[in-house]
């Protein structure tokens, strides 16, 4: 009797273990392929990056920043590829400096602050406004990949932006870095047809992909326009 009550205890546990050690490790996948999934706040965020925080150096002309040493994995879906040179913009640089991801420095070495980092996106200068930055850290955070509108990852296999390899070739633009040839001017077509004037893609979002190269990144899964 006792043998048969001790077998039945364990049959009624057993499917409640393997449910939790299926959840266990559902998580533990989940957040290879985003490690920015967390309902916790930024400061908890910094502790699981602090021993792998890359570098990166504001470069004025360019309204981006130069990735000077890129560790962990971050960089496979934050941003693009200049002269074999890694730069993320704005948004990027308060997404991943809010979680402690990103050491943030001045042309002299010095440390940026949150402060102003947060300054240069609000001020809208550099080719993200505050709302728009708002957006990008919602859906980075649901494991969105994202990049600036028809602003290409990286030169390679991408023979109409030879011309842009440079930053001394690199013409003024909101959006940092030069756009597509023809891209933009196609959907700005289309909306107007639409009667929707004013209205300009500010990125393209990408669905959770642990495979995604962005040497050829595909088609995006919806374009995000602020209103404003």
């Amino acid at each position: 009797m006792a043998a048969a009550s001790r077998d039945r205890r364990r049959r009624g546990r057993a499917p409640g273990a393997a449910s939790a050690a299926a959840a266990v490790e559902d998580d533990g996948e989940e957040h290879h392929l985003n490690p920015f999934l967390s309902d916790a706040a930024p400061t908890s965020s910094r502790v699981q990056f602090r021993n792998v925080a890359s570098r990166a150096r504001w470069v004025e002309e360019a309204g981006a920043a130069e990735v000077l040493d890129s560790k962990g994995k971050l960089w496979l879906t934050t941003g693009v590829t200049r002269g074999g040179k890694l730069y993320y913009n704005v948004e990027e640089i308060g997404f991943l400096a809010e979680r402690g991801a990103l050491i943030f420095l001045d042309d002299e070495g010095g440390t940026i602050g949150m402060e102003e980092i947060y300054g240069k996106i609000a001020g809208g200068k550099y080719g993200c406004s505050w709302d728009a930055f708002q957006a990008y850290k919602h859906l980075k955070l649901l494991g969105y990949i994202i990049g600036r509108y028809a602003v290409p990852w990286t030169m390679k296999n991408n023979p109409t932006c030879e011309t842009t390899d440079s930053l001394e070739r690199m013409p003024d633009t909101d959006q940092s870095f030069n756009r597509a040839d023809g891209v933009h001017n196609g959907i700005t077509k289309l909306l107007k047809e639409m009667h929707i004037d004013g209205l300009h893609p500010s990125f393209e979002v990408y669905l959770p992909n642990s495979k995604f190269r962005k040497s050829s990144p595909g088609a995006p899964c919806f374009l995000l326009s602020m209103l404003r």
